[in-house]
């Protein structure tokens, strides 16, 4: 990835376009009576007593039909349930050496216009320890570089795949035609457009080519931070990408994207911030008593909803979407939809370890785990 202020040459760029009737009920003007019974075991009861005493039989025997189906049905559901665990459990293989994604947030470049430069490639990368998986990727990482322009400027645009399949590249700070600038671009090929940022906030960027999912899925996503025309207030700024991984063993200790499975509407195996799981409990995020932290927190998905929280903090200021048009304060827990993103800002007054979590915990425990050490 290579960001520039300068005017670019103009580039060699090319780029692929490429029934039946109802039975009433017959009804009789005068009820008939049965004959009422004179002899037996039953003698004295009329008929009236006789059908009660068959229907409590049968429903007696339906109530115990239904309680054995039930029994049968949650032993195979129980049977099912074991099963897809045993699909989704925790997986191992070979092992990646991860280095961690730097969070500090990059500063925005001068200019009226930034050249922006991303490659697209595939390979294998990190996702937790002795878990490789075979990514797609911006840039060479997951997520993909964080990119940072301000309000106003106008964002001159390359994408280059050097992959092996058709990408493409979707801005959502951007307001372009998709069917012109979000077009697939073969293997080997270019794609060159510019866009204005007219608005700021925490946007995310990441491929557009069917199926959009898998894509997302496999690593092509990203950050792209737009600085609102004043600027922000000074502190401590971090990036975190919260996103997700649908895990399936390709047979040789790495593992790609398990397709049925995310189709299918399964939970993710790992959910992590910034493309590693637990990556900042071991490497934390740092600041100083009472220092302004700034947050940046974008959830790529790309299907589970972000319920970001800092333990022993509270959000000061909260800005939907990384708007300062859209404050709140005073948040305990801030939900971010996939595809969303968020500015949050807070301080702590005393030295400390202060986790950050998804509070959806079922994800949090899958890896969505960080934590800011203030001292």
């Amino acid at each position: 990835m290579s960001i520039q202020t300068d005017e670019t040459q103009s580039q060699d760029v090319t780029q692929a376009k490429s029934g039946s009737a109802a039975t009433r009920p017959v009804t009789t003007d005068t009820p008939v009576a049965a004959p009422a019974v004179t002899s037996g075991a039953f003698k004295g009861l009329d008929s009236t007593w006789i059908f009660g005493i068959v229907g409590l039989a049968l429903i007696g025997a339906l109530v115990i039909a239904l309680f054995t189906n039930a029994a049968v049905s949650r032993g195979a559901s129980g049977a099912s349930s074991s099963s897809a665990s045993a699909n989704t459990g925790p997986k191992t293989g070979i092992n990646t050496p991860h280095k961690p994604y730097d969070a500090s947030a990059p500063t925005a470049q001068g200019g009226d216009t930034v050249n922006i430069t991303l490659d697209v490639n595939e390979g294998r990368i990190g996702i937790a320890p002795n878990v490789t998986y075979e990514a797609w990727m911006y840039g060479g990482s997951v997520p993909g570089p964080v990119l940072r322009v301000k309000q106003g400027q106008t964002i001159n645009f390359t994408l280059v795949n050097k992959g092996q399949i058709a990408h493409s590249l979707d801005f959502h700070a951007a307001q372009t035609p998709p069917n012109q600038n979000y077009v697939n671009v073969l293997p080997g090929k270019s794609l060159n457009y510019s866009w204005k940022a007219n608005f700021p906030g925490v946007f995310m960027y990441h491929c557009g080519t069917p199926t959009v999912a898998h894509h997302m899925a496999n690593g092509m996503y990203g950050a792209i931070i737009v600085d609102p025309a004043g600027g922000w207030s000074p502190a401590r700024e971090y990036v975190l990408v919260q996103s997700e991984f649908y895990m399936k063993a390709n047979g040789d200790g790495t593992f790609g994207l398990d397709v049925n499975g995310i189709m299918a509407g399964n939970p993710p195996d790992l959910v992590v911030f910034n493309g590693y799981a637990n990556q900042y409990k071991d490497a934390p995020l740092t600041a100083k008593p009472n220092e302004k932290v700034r947050l940046f927190v974008l959830n790529a998905g790309p299907s589970q909803f972000s319920a970001f929280h800092v333990i022993g903090a509270i959000m000061s200021d909260v800005y939907a979407d990384g708007n300062p048009a859209n404050k709140t304060r005073g948040q305990q827990t801030v939900t971010i939809p996939p595809g969303g993103g968020a500015a949050l800002e807070f301080s702590s007054p005393e030295a400390g370890t202060y986790p950050f979590v998804t509070h959806s915990f079922s994800d949090a425990m899958k890896g969505a785990i960080g934590v800011l050490k203030v001292e």
